[in-house]
């Protein structure tokens, strides 16, 4: 189902507290909506940071900056931008995603230099907005076609195709098949939006729970999860959250997860080759090979692909063979993905360092591909020393 595809993309995996927290949402004003469960599970993964205090307020119409924050946190894959360019964008996290959004062409800017985060955005606003980010991610064709919106005509002719797309995913389909798409997408409707791309039709697991319940078993077998960060990794595919371990597991983990978590069958032990900790170093190094040799100008962001064992790096064009020569050396053979940015309705470039045909994997964003069903999942689980370590490397170049 189109949904499970789009769920492998927006599923990402938050930074977790090593405390337990409660999954449900702590918002006492939830009381009217028919189904609770987008919400709890927004905030169960930690995407619904604008929201402060006990009142969600879910009637209440989402702005650019909240749409920003809750598509920057839900997405595993945008890259983190270098620096502000807009004049109106708050310092931290917030505009931090807002920033990141804007800079991959998502949700941008107006040429005065603004982004206007506080500017409510309309439902027709908001189709384009996840329309470009399925483009991002090359999953922007349509899958069926449907019945026309009884309003269909009062849809502004700059947003039909983003809405008719959306439509045929079935993504925002109005029960009443009116779209309304000048009013404003409340924050209840863009959570069930959301809940849909990331939740898919799988039956819900709580992040929260299954993390908190896991953390002390890393805890007590491991000492704490930095000493764990040196022998595996920890992240989210889909509703399975994966220890990566190197070499065997704790004499005692496998018991404990199956005698102390609720859920044990969301929790999977996976034998691979890196540790957290190694991310960390070698995406230093190839973040580093890419600006010595291409400057910085090429280099767009790094994450981790932990399902791959890989160190993926956006560029603004392919590499040179002597950079991804340089890349093998460093890094590995293989170990490092180089993809261009995506730019709707153009084709983006994969290139992969150690690889004889380094430039033959070409996705297409205009050509629906059924044939290629590529999982590939990014994670942003970054500990501080990771996320220092890459801040530094893009101040020292932008100096």
């Amino acid at each position: 189902m189109v949904r499970n595809k789009i769920a492998a993309f927006l599923a990402a995996a938050a930074f977790f507290s090593v405390s337990a927290v409660s999954a449900a949402a702590p918002y006492t004003d939830l009381g009217s909506l028919t189904d609770r469960a987008a919400v709890d599970y927004l905030y169960d993964t930690q995407c619904l940071t604008f929201v402060t205090g006990t009142a969600f307020e879910p009637d209440r119409v989402l702005t650019r900056g909240e749409l920003a924050q809750l598509l920057y946190n839900s997405a595993a894959n945008i890259p983190l931008a270098a620096a502000s360019a807009y004049k109106d964008v708050p310092a931290g996290t917030a505009g931090d995603a807002m920033n990141s959004v804007a800079a991959q062409g998502i949700l941008t800017g107006y040429q005065d230099g603004s982004f206007q985060p506080d500017t409510p955005v309309t439902r027709e606003e908001f189709a384009s907005v996840i329309y470009r980010y399925l483009q991002y991610n090359h999953l922007a064709d349509p899958d069926q076609n449907v019945k026309a919106y009884a309003d269909e005509a009062s849809v502004s002719p700059s947003y039909t195709q983003a809405v008719d797309v959306l439509h045929s995913k079935n993504i925002m389909v109005p029960a009443d098949n009116y779209f309304r798409p000048k009013e404003g997408m409340t924050r209840a409707d863009a959570a069930q939006v959301f809940y849909r791309l990331m939740h898919s039709d799988a039956s819900y697991t709580s992040h929260v729970q299954i993390e908190s319940e896991v953390i002390p078993l890393i805890n007590a077998e491991y000492g704490s999860v930095p000493l764990y960060f040196r022998r595996g990794t920890l992240y989210w595919d889909g509703d399975t959250l994966v220890l990566g371990i190197k070499g065997a597991p704790s004499k005692y983990l496998k018991k404990r997860i199956a005698s102390e978590v609720s859920k044990p069958e969301a929790v999977k032990i996976r034998p691979v080759s890196l540790s957290h900790s190694d991310y960390s170093q070698l995406m230093t190094k190839a973040i580093h090979c890419v600006v010595d040799s291409e400057g910085v100008q090429n280099y767009v962001g790094a994450v981790p692909d932990y399902v791959n064992e890989q160190i993926v790096l956006t560029v603004q064009h392919p590499v040179s063979k002597a950079t991804l020569d340089e890349l093998a050396k460093r890094v590995g053979a293989g170990r490092v993905r180089l993809e261009t940015a995506p730019v709707a309705g153009k084709q983006a470039i994969v290139q992969v360092a150690g690889k004889s045909d380094e430039t033959a994997d070409i996705v297409s964003t205009t050509e629906k591909d059924t044939k290629k069903e590529t999982k590939q999942l990014y994670s942003k689980l970054l500990d501080d020393a990771t996320s220092s370590a890459i801040t530094s490397v893009q101040n020292d170049v932008m100096m």
